[in-house]
C-alpha cells in the first residue's frame, strides 16, 4: 500500500494543476515559492528522517511528476476547449516547443511545414492557434475585433511602465499614447524634399522634423561604404554591418537629435549595440511564448541584454530632456515631450526610457535588414534577371546629377525601386504577431474561438502562398508588383503583405521607413556599382537568415563596390 504522504504528494499535484490553470501565477514568484517549499520541507525533515535530501528529492519530483502529467492529460483531452483543432501532440501539452522553435529562428519555417500537414488552422500551444487564411487576418488584426496584443508582449521584469510598444493595462492607455507617437511621425513622414544645404535657406520652416537626419547619415553612409571597401584587403566589405549601423545612427539621432551621438558608422560597433539589441529581442519573442518562462529569464543572463540596452537609453533619454531648452533642431523625443495637447497627456520619463529602446531597436532593425535583404536579392539575381542593373537604370533617369538633391515625391514614384522593397519585405518579414481573444469570444472564418485563447497568422505561410503570389512566390521576383505582373496568369494579393499589421497595433512608422529605405536604396545606386565576392555562397546565405521578432543574418554580405563614373560623394550636413 502506498505510504500516505506520497498519495498525499500526488494529490497535492492535481490541487497544484487545477490552482494554476484557474488562477496562474508569474514564472518568478513560482519558482520562488516552489523553492522555499522544498527548503522548508527538507528543515522538517533534517532531524527525523536518516536521508532528508533523497525524501525532499522524491516528494517533490512526485509532486512536479503528478502536477505536470494531469495539465498534459487535460491540454490533449478532449475536455480541453481547443481539443478540436489539429497540431502535433508536444505542442498541445506545453508552449515550451513554440519557445524552441522562435529561439531557433525557424519558427515561420516550421510552422508553414505543419499547416500544409495539418491544415489551415494548427494549434501550436495549449491556448495558441495559427491561422493560414488570408480572411482570418481582418478580425485578427482589425480595428472592428480591436483584439489586444498577447501576454508575450509584456513589459519584461513587470515593470510598472506602460509604453506604446508593450501590452498597455487598458485599451484606453494605448489609444493616448498612440495619439502622441502618431502625431511625431505623421509630423515626421510627410515632407516632399529631402534637403541639402544650397536648398536650406528656401525652406527653413520645414527644416523641424527628422528628414535631415535621414539625409545627412545616409551621405555619411557612403562614405563608410568608401571607407571600409578601401581598409578591406580582400577589396570587400560587409554590406549588412554597414546598413545596420547606418539605421542605428538614423534611429539615434532621430530619437535623441544632437544630445547623444551613436556614430556607429565611425566605430563600428565596439560595444556591439547592434547585437545587443537583436539578443534583446530574440528572448522577448521567444521566451514570451511562455510568459513563466519568460518571468524566469528576466534574472538569468539571457535577460541582461536587454536590461543593458534599456539602461542605455534611459541614460541617453535622460540627457536629451535635461537639453530640451537647448535643442532647436525637432526630433522624436520633442514631439514626445509635448504630448497630447488637446487632452494634455504627457507620458511619464520611465515610460519614454522604455519606448525609446523600442523605437531605436525597431526602428533601425526592421529597415536595415529589409535593405540588405533587397541588395542580397538583387546582386544574387543581377546576372540573371538584371535587377540591380535597373534599379540604377530608374534612378539614373530620374536624378541625372547623381550627387543632386531627392526630390521626395519622385522617390514615392519610382515604380522600380518601391517594388523592390515591397519584394524585400514579402520574403524579409514573416513575424509572428499573437493577439488574445477577447471576453465573450470571437467568430474567425466561422469558427468559434473562446476568449483568452492567442491567435495569429502564419504571416510566412501567406506570404509565400501561391494563392496570393503566383508563379514562383519563394522567388524574389520584382516584376510581380509591376503592372502586368509576371504574366497574364500571375497574382499579387497586395493585402497579403503583413509587414507592417494593420488596425490598432499598426506600426506607425510604415511611411517614415519607407521613406528611409526609398533615399538610401537610391543613394547607394547612385553611388555604386555593386556585386558579391567571388567565393559567396549564395544558397548558404539564404539559409542563414533567421526570423524571430527581428532577423539574424548568419553570414556577412560581403560585396565589392566601385564608384560609378561621374559620382561624387557629398559631405554629410
Amino acid at each position: 500500500m502506498m505510504d500516505p504522504i506520497y498519495r498525499g504528494t500526488i494529490v497535492s499535484g492535481l490541487v497544484t494543476s487545477l490552482l494554476l490553470h484557474y488562477r496562474p501565477m508569474r514564472g518568478d514568484y513560482a519558482a520562488l515559492l516552489y523553492g522555499a517549499l522544498i527548503i522548508i520541507f527538507f528543515l522538517r525533515n533534517v532531524a527525523t528522517n536518516p536521508r532528508p535530501l533523497v525524501t525532499t528529492a522524491f516528494v517533490f519530483g512526485l509532486h512536479s511528476f503528478s502536477s505536470l502529467s494531469f495539465t498534459a492529460l487535460y491540454r490533449i483531452s478532449p475536455w480541453h476547449p481547443l481539443a478540436r483543432y489539429p497540431g502535433p501532440w508536444l505542442w498541445k501539452i506545453s508552449s515550451l516547443r513554440l519557445v524552441y522553435v522562435s529561439f531557433m529562428g525557424r519558427r515561420h519555417l516550421i510552422l508553414d511545414d505543419l499547416h500544409r500537414k495539418y491544415g489551415p488552422v494548427l494549434r501550436i500551444g495549449p491556448s495558441q492557434l495559427s491561422f493560414n487564411k488570408l480572411s482570418a487576418y481582418s478580425v485578427i488584426y482589425g480595428a472592428g475585433t480591436h483584439m489586444e496584443k498577447a501576454d508575450s508582449y509584456n513589459t519584461p521584469g513587470h515593470l510598472n511602465i506602460q509604453a506604446l510598444f508593450f501590452k498597455q493595462k487598458t485599451r484606453d492607455i494605448h489609444s493616448e499614447r498612440k495619439r502622441i507617437w502618431s502625431k511625431a511621425f505623421t509630423s515626421a513622414a510627410y515632407v516632399p524634399i529631402l534637403y541639402f544645404p544650397s536648398m536650406l535657406k528656401h525652406h527653413k520652416s520645414r527644416i523641424s522634423n527628422l528628414i535631415p537626419s535621414i539625409e545627412s547619415r545616409t551621405l555619411e553612409m557612403l562614405h563608410c561604404i568608401d571607407r571600409r571597401q578601401s581598409e578591406s584587403s580582400s577589396d570587400l566589405f560587409d554590406l549588412s554591418r554597414v546598413l545596420c549601423h547606418w539605421a542605428f545612427d538614423v534611429m539615434g539621432e532621430m530619437v535623441f537629435g544632437g544630445s547623444n551621438n551613436f556614430d556607429l558608422m565611425q566605430s563600428d560597433d565596439p560595444d556591439h549595440l547592434v547585437e545587443g539589441g537583436k539578443m534583446a529581442t530574440i528572448v522577448l519573442d521567444s521566451f514570451g511564448q511562455s510568459p513563466w518562462l519568460m518571468d524566469i529569464s528576466w534574472y538569468l543572463p539571457a535577460g541582461q541584454s536587454l536590461d543593458r540596452l534599456r539602461n542605455l537609453a534611459a541614460a541617453m533619454m535622460r540627457n536629451r530632456v535635461k537639453a530640451d531648452a537647448e535643442t532647436t533642431r525637432r526630433d522624436l523625443t520633442s514631439y514626445l515631450l509635448e504630448g497630447e495637447t488637446s487632452s494634455g497627456e504627457r507620458i511619464p520619463l520611465k515610460d519614454l526610457e522604455l519606448d525609446a529602446v523600442v523605437a531605436m531597436q525597431g526602428g533601425s532593425d526592421n529597415t536595415s535588414t529589409t535593405m540588405c535583404l533587397a541588395f542580397y536579392y538583387m546582386l544574387a539575381s543581377n546576372l540573371e534577371y538584371g535587377y540591380y542593373d535597373q534599379l540604377q537604370k530608374e534612378v539614373d533617369g530620374a536624378f541625372p546629377d547623381p550627387s543632386g538633391p531627392l526630390d521626395w515625391e519622385i522617390l514615392a514614384n519610382l515604380p522600380f525601386l518601391n517594388a523592390t522593397i515591397n519584394e524585400a519585405l514579402r520574403l524579409a518579414s514573416p513575424y509572428y504577431l499573437p493577439r488574445i481573444i477577447p471576453k465573450g469570444g470571437v467568430v474567425i472564418d466561422g469558427d468559434y474561438i473562446p476568449e483568452g485563447v492567442n491567435v495569429a497568422i502564419a504571416a510566412y505561410s501567406q506570404q509565400t502562398s501561391e494563392d496570393n503570389f503566383y508563379p514562383q512566390p519563394l522567388d524574389f521576383r520584382v516584376e510581380r508588383w509591376l503592372p502586368g505582373g509576371l504574366g497574364p496568369q500571375s497574382k499579387t494579393e497586395k493585402s497579403a503583405l503583413f509587414s507592417f499589421s494593420t488596425g490598432p497595433h499598426a506600426c506607425i512608422a510604415r511611411s517614415l521607413a519607407y521613406q528611409e529605405m526609398r533615399y538610401a536604396m537610391a543613394r547607394i545606386a547612385l553611388a555604386y556599382d555593386m556585386m558579391l565576392g567571388p567565393n559567396f555562397d549564395v544558397k548558404q546565405y539564404r539559409n542563414g537568415i533567421l526570423n524571430m521578432r527581428t532577423t539574424i543574418l548568419e553570414h556577412p554580405l560581403m560585396v565589392t563596390a566601385r564608384k560609378r563614373k561621374g559620382a561624387r560623394l557629398p559631405k554629410p550636413l
